[in-house]
Formats: structure tokens, C-alpha cells, sequence
């Protein structure tokens, strides 16, 4: 016998059955855990009034004094205040899933909306008109005092006040008065409150106006729906906002369209101004989703972007940044934080940052794979040029699950209970995996628009290069100053340059390579610089014996004079060579002369001009300074146009005036330097490709100067952008035919 029965009767004192006691302040409890942030509650408002059958919705935030929340819907009465209003935990939106009059799907959950109110203000005035079957149109006023509610031991003794008239010329609908703001409400962003639902104020309405799943998700009322409007009284300029989304909208560069119906997908990506889609797949899809559609526009910041927009292209990118992201609605209203600023829901700016290769959704990796060529390759794996979330603008439209019952399974979109996004299960992922295909397939189109682009600049190029060819060897051919050889040569020289043209890929990589020998040959320069300094030495001592032979062998002073010419030419040499070595990197730290580096490097090839009869001046002021340039590039320079000019003016036939005129000068903060000369002269049209590396007119000859690798001018363009200066061919001055200009700027630095 147990214990409990030896117990006589009269040991019993009580016996009753005992209640659950919930203190006035799990409200706030409530409150804060179910909604977070204040656009949220504006927002779980909002959506009140759209199950409520209102055709409109108001609101005004008038902070600090108060918000105003006021729709025409069907408004309660005094039993759906009692049973609906006033039961923390009803199931009353959940048993009836479609509002009375339009069948609207219902968009809000149990109890939210009375939290919400208490989140953003210490004390509502709830006013609503409704019909009631018995009393008529009714006027129903409610008092809650939060503060109040809070202080009370018990939830179910609290008295909230409320007064019932006949309204008399009264509209139905509900008008939310709250006050005594709380801190949240100063910071509410009226943008997210705007695109909270699909109305006129919405950017995403244009957007959402050819999805089939509303027709998916309504069911047939017998009284038309209407439609819902939210109308922000702070607001201004709507018309121009809809323009503006309107317009911006059209401009895309590519665009995405995916529908998942039952068990088919579809996704489909179009080009500007074409009706048949670049990409169309159709594929049997285990949908845990639900119905969904999704359209988002691809705007990567390129030249041409938004080109033939009809507002102002500042307007248009300012919009283009604050609705950037991919929004999803439920219902017809928006699921946040997904593509609000910083959300990366899609988590492609993750991969962008870490520049990832392998696609991740299972659309692209059916549709799309690539090979490990592929992958590896920078110019064609497309998964490199992944959209980031700042380049889309868009939507997902879906019909999320009402709530999570323990009678209901976990199956579908469902939100969590602080509203701020889905739980994140199966079917979540499924939706974040199709739109993460649409992103990766736009990705996969926009490599090969690019690869095409690239291809249709190289014909465009051959083209160009073709009719520059020929525009040149018409004027070669018709040049006076060139015999019948020499036109031929040059034609012959411009016909080579142009079969090496159209062989795009292998003359980069030959110039490339032609350009790493060049630098290669500072490296040697500096080591034969050194070795002539020992051989001088040695040739000095082998001279003095020559001259001492001399006494007794008359014959041989003049080869002594030849090697003592010679050894002067050759100390000329290794005095410039050792100078540009110890200056080939070494910034100066101060201005220094520019006549004494032109003067030097004219000395160097002094004797090559003289005996060619070859006249050289220098118009520069002993003061000027040069730019803060290493001396040995600017010495570089001078020596480049230098020797250019003198191989111009030799390879020039007949008896004219043979000079050469060097001038430079400082204005405005930019140093001036220019080399003129009287040589063959550059055809206008082949002014720009002189600066291309291995373009070359020198004839293959034993000169000393050498026949030309055509990337001297090559690299004083490249030494010249490198400390942000140009070079170009300018009109010549009167008297000679060709003029290169170089300008640097004065304070000049990489």
C-alpha cells in the first residue's frame, strides 16, 4: 500500500485544481524577442491592415511625438477585440488563412501586431470601426497603458479601458495611435518601411508585376481585389522615385528570370532589348520551395553603363546603390534583412573576396561545368566575374509556411519568430540555391559576352590597322623626298608590321619577350662597363709603347694616332654607360641641370654626326633643371630620340640640310623637351604606332647605330607614363619634318 493511501482523511487540508499565473511583464518579453527592429513592427502593421481587406494603408511618424498607423479595412468588433485582439497566442489567423472579403492570403502572424505597438511606444489609442451582425457599425476605443500592463502580478487581472458607440457616418477601418515613443522609433529607415510591400511607392512593383505566383498563391474571391496601397505622409517625390526605377530598370546590362513551378524550374537570362533569352533551361527541380519567382538585373560598373537613360545619370546611380541587393517578399511583403545594405544572403561578395573558382549552386555546376584548363585561367573561368550584391537589383517572390506547429512538419519556407528571415532549412537553402544559380549563370553569360566583346575589338583593330596601312603607303608613295628604294622598303616594312598585327596573341607575347631582353641588356651594359674600364687600361699602357716604337718607326705614329682616337671614344662611351648604371634606379633627390645631359649624350655620338655632315643644336638654358626623374631615364630619352633622329635623317636620301634641334623648357609645372630633325619625316596616319613595340622603318643595315628592334620609342613612351608624363609626334617646326615632344610633370613620381 502506497503512502499517499495510509493517509486518513482528516490529514487532507486541500484540494483544488490550480491555474498558471503569467506576470503583465512577459508582454514586454514577448515583445522583444518577436520583434527587433522598429521597421519590423511598422512593417508587421502594415500587414494588418492588408488582412484586414484595406484597400490603403497610412502611415505617419511624427517623431517624438507620435506614430499614426490608419487603413479602411474591415476594422473588429467588440467579439474579434475580445477573442482576437485581447488572447496573447490566439490561433484565430492561422484557423482562417484568407482574409473574409478578397481572399488575400493572410500575411501576419498571431499576436505580433500587438507587440509591435508596444515596441514602438509606451501608449496606444486604438480606434477601429467595424459591422457588427448585431449592433450595426460600431466604434470601438481602447486604451493600453504598457508601463502599466508591465507592473501587474497577474496578465489575466489587467483591465484594459475601452468605450463602444454607434458610429454614425463613419468609413470602417482602424487608426492606431501610438505615443510616447520609444528610442527605436527615432531610427527607423522609411526607406525599408517603403519597399516593405508591393504598393506604388514600392520600387520593386514593376518587378513583381509579371510573376505568376500571385495567380499561384490567390484564391478566387467573389469580390475583386482592389489592390493595396502604403502611403508614407513624410514621403515625397513618388512619381519621381517610380521614374526613376522605371528607367533604370530597362538599362540593364543582363537579366534573370527564374520560375519554379510544382516540379519544373525555369531559368532564362536576356540581353538588353532581346525577347529570346542568351540562356534557357528547363529542368525537373524536388521542389521544398514552394511557388517562386525571381527577376534580378545585373548593372557591373563598366564604360556604357545606364548609356541612353532618359534621367540624369547621377540620379540613376544613386538609386542604383541604395536599392542594390536581391529582396525577397512573402506574400507580397518583404522578408528582411535579405538585400538590405550589407546582407550578403547569396554569399557571392564572400566569394568575390577570396576570388573563388569552383561554382557552387547545382544549376551551374550541371549547366555550366569547366574544365580544369578552364578553371585554372583568369581570362576564362567565369566564376571570377561572380556579380557582387552591390551590382544586382531584384526579387524573389515566395509563399513561406504560416508558422511552425509540433503537429505540422518543418517543411517549406518559414520565418523566424523575431520576423528578421527564414529558418534556415531545407527548403531555405533550396531558395538560396537557386538564386545563387541565376547569379553564377549571369556570371557564366557575362564571361562570354566579354570573350566576344575581346574578339569583335581585334577585328575592329585589323580593320583600323588595314585602312591605316593604306592610308600610310599612299602618302609614303606620293612623299617627294623619298626615292623609288626607300618607298619600297617602307611599304614593305608597314605590309610586314600588318601581317604581324592580324597575329594578334603572338606579337604580344613577342613583344613582351622583346621588351624583358631590353631590360636584360641593363644588366649587361653594366658588367661591359666595367670590363671596357679594364680594357681601356690596358689599351692605354699598349698605346705608350706604340708611341715610345714610334721614335724609330716613323710608320707607325698614325696607327698610335688611330688607338689614342679610338680610347677617347671608348672613355666617352664607359664615362655616359657608367653614369646611367649608377642612375638606373636612384631618384634624385634634387633638380638637376638638363643641358649638361643632352650636351653628354650628343658627345657620345658626336664623331657618327660629323662624319655624316649631320648638324645638332641645343636651345636650353644653363638653369633649366630637369624633373625629379632618375638621371639615367632621362638621359634614356634624350639618347632614344637622339639616335632615332640621326638613323631618320641617314636613311634619307639627296643633298637637303641634315639637322638635328633640341629644345626644352618648364611651364606650368610640366618640363618640355623636344627633339625636331630634317629625316624621312612620319606619315601622319602612323604617328601613333611608332610608339608600338618592334614597329620599325630602319633598313637591316651594318650601321653603327644598328638596323632598329623598333623598341626604342617603345620604351621611352613606357619610362615616360611610368612618372605620369606623355610623348608624342607634334607639328614640326619650320624647316624640319618630324618633332618628338615629351612632357613630364616638374615634380614627377611613379
Amino acid at each position: 500500500m502506497s503512502p499517499a493511501a495510509r493517509l486518513s482523511d482528516s490529514d487532507l487540508l486541500e484540494e483544488d485544481k490550480v491555474a498558471f499565473s503569467i506576470e503583465g511583464r512577459i508582454v514586454r518579453e514577448l515583445g522583444e524577442r518577436l520583434v527587433k527592429a522598429p521597421e519590423v513592427a511598422l512593417i508587421e502593421l502594415v500587414k494588418n491592415s492588408y488582412d484586414a481587406d484595406a484597400e490603403w494603408c497610412e502611415l505617419l511618424n511624427d517623431y517624438p511625438n507620435g506614430i499614426v498607423v490608419r487603413d479602411n479595412g474591415h476594422g473588429m468588433t467588440l467579439d474579434e477585440f475580445r477573442n482576437a485582439w485581447m488572447r496573447i497566442g490566439t490561433s484565430a489567423k492561422e484557423d482562417t488563412p484568407e482574409s473574409r472579403k478578397y481572399k488575400r492570403t493572410i500575411t501576419g502572424e498571431k499576436g505580433i501586431g500587438r507587440f509591435a505597438v508596444r515596441y514602438l511606444g509606451k501608449r496606444l489609442v486604438m480606434r477601429t470601426v467595424a459591422d457588427d451582425s448585431q449592433r450595426g457599425r460600431t466604434a470601438l476605443e481602447a486604451v493600453f497603458d504598457w508601463p502599466e500592463v508591465d507592473r501587474h502580478e497577474d496578465l489575466g487581472k489587467i483591465l484594459i479601458p475601452y468605450t463602444l458607440r454607434r458610429a454614425r457616418g463613419e468609413d470602417t477601418g482602424t487608426t492606431l495611435t501610438i505615443s510616447v515613443l520609444r528610442k527605436p522609433a527615432g531610427t527607423i529607415n522609411t526607406r525599408q518601411v517603403k519597399t516593405a510591400a508591393v504598393t506604388n511607392l514600392s520600387p520593386y512593383k514593376s518587378l513583381l508585376e509579371a510573376s505568376p505566383v500571385k495567380e499561384l498563391i490567390r484564391e478566387e474571391s467573389s469580390s475583386p481585389d482592389p489592390g493595396f496601397s502604403l502611403h508614407l505622409r513624410d514621403s515625397s517625390g513618388e512619381d519621381e522615385i517610380a521614374d526613376v526605377a522605371e528607367q533604370v530598370l530597362k538599362h540593364f546590362v543582363l537579366r534573370c528570370v527564374i520560375t519554379l513551378k510544382r516540379s519544373h524550374l525555369y531559368l532564362r537570362i536576356f540581353e538588353p532589348g532581346q525577347a529570346k533569352p542568351r540562356i534557357d533551361i528547363k529542368d525537373k527541380y524536388e521542389n521544398s520551395v514552394g511557388p517562386l519567382f525571381v527577376d534580378f538585373r545585373f548593372y557591373p560598373q563598366r564604360k556604357g553603363l545606364l548609356q541612353g537613360i532618359e534621367i540624369d545619370g547621377t540620379v540613376a546611380r544613386s538609386w542604383l546603390k541604395v536599392n542594390s541587393g536581391i529582396a525577397v517578399f512573402d506574400r507580397g511583403f518583404r522578408v528582411l534583412p535579405y538585400g538590405t545594405p550589407g546582407d550578403d544572403w547569396l554569399r557571392v561578395n564572400q566569394d568575390r573576396s577570396r576570388s573563388a573558382r569552383h561554382p557552387v549552386s547545382n544549376i551551374a555546376k550541371r549547366h555550366f561545368p569547366m574544365s580544369p584548363r578552364e578553371e585554372a585561367s583568369t581570362s576564362l573561368n567565369y566564376m571570377l566575374r561572380l556579380p557582387r550584391t552591390e551590382q544586382l537589383v531584384g526579387v524573389v517572390q515566395v509563399r513561406g509556411r504560416r508558422a511552425l506547429r509540433e503537429d505540422a512538419s518543418e517543411d517549406g519556407l518559414i520565418a523566424t519568430a523575431d520576423r528578421e528571415g527564414f529558418i534556415e532549412n531545407d527548403a531555405y537553402e533550396q531558395l538560396r540555391d537557386i538564386v545563387r544559380g541565376g547569379a553564377e549563370a549571369i556570371a557564366y553569360v557575362d564571361r562570354q559576352l566579354q570573350l566576344e566583346e575581346i574578339k569583335r575589338e581585334a577585328q575592329r583593330v585589323r580593320s583600323q590597322l588595314r585602312a591605316t596601312t593604306r592610308a600610310a603607303i599612299k602618302e609614303i608613295e606620293s612623299n617627294p623626298r623619298l626615292t623609288p628604294a626607300e618607298k619600297k622598303r617602307f611599304v614593305g616594312r608597314l605590309t610586314q608590321q600588318e601581317e604581324l598585327q592580324s597575329r594578334q596573341e603572338e606579337v604580344s607575347a613577342l613583344r613582351e619577350s622583346a621588351l624583358e631582353v631590353m631590360s636584360l641588356l641593363g644588366v649587361v651594359a653594366g658588367f661591359m662597363t666595367h670590363e671596357f674600364g679594364t680594357a681601356i687600361h690596358e689599351l692605354e699602357k699598349s698605346l705608350e709603347v706604340l708611341r715610345a716604337a714610334s721614335r724609330k718607326s716613323p710608320e707607325i705614329a698614325t696607327s698610335a694616332k688611330e688607338i689614342e682616337a679610338s680610347i677617347y671614344k671608348l672613355k666617352e662611351f664607359v664615362t655616359y654607360s657608367q653614369g646611367y648604371v649608377r642612375g638606373a634606379s636612384d631618384l634624385p633627390r634634387s633638380p638637376y641641370p638638363v643641358r649638361p645631359r643632352v650636351q653628354q649624350v650628343i658627345r657620345v655620338f658626336g664623331q657618327y654626326a660629323a662624319d655624316r655632315k649631320i648638324l645638332v643644336s641645343v636651345d636650353i638654358d644653363a638653369e633649366l633643371t630637369a624633373p625629379l626623374v632618375p638621371v639615367s631615364l632621362y638621359n634614356g630619352i634624350v639618347l632614344n630620340l637622339y639616335t632615332n633622329a640621326l638613323k631618320a635623317i641617314t636613311a634619307r636620301s639627296g643633298t637637303s640640310e641634315r639637322r638635328i634641334a633640341f629644345r626644352a623648357w618648364n611651364q606650368k609645372g610640366v618640363h618640355v623637351l623636344t627633339v625636331s630633325d630634317t629625316g624621312i619625316g612620319i606619315p601622319a596616319a602612323l604617328r601613333k604606332r611608332v610608339f608600338d613595340p618592334l614597329f620599325t622603318t630602319t633598313e637591316a643595315n651594318r650601321d653603327p647605330l644598328g638596323s632598329g628592334m623598333g623598341l626604342g620609342l617603345a620604351l621611352v613612351s613606357r619610362c615616360v607614363e611610368a612618372f605620369r608624363g606623355k610623348v608624342r609626334v607634334v607639328a614640326a617646326p619650320p624647316g624640319f619634318t618630324t618633332s618628338f615632344r615629351v612632357e613630364l610633370p616638374i615634380g614627377a613620381s611613379r
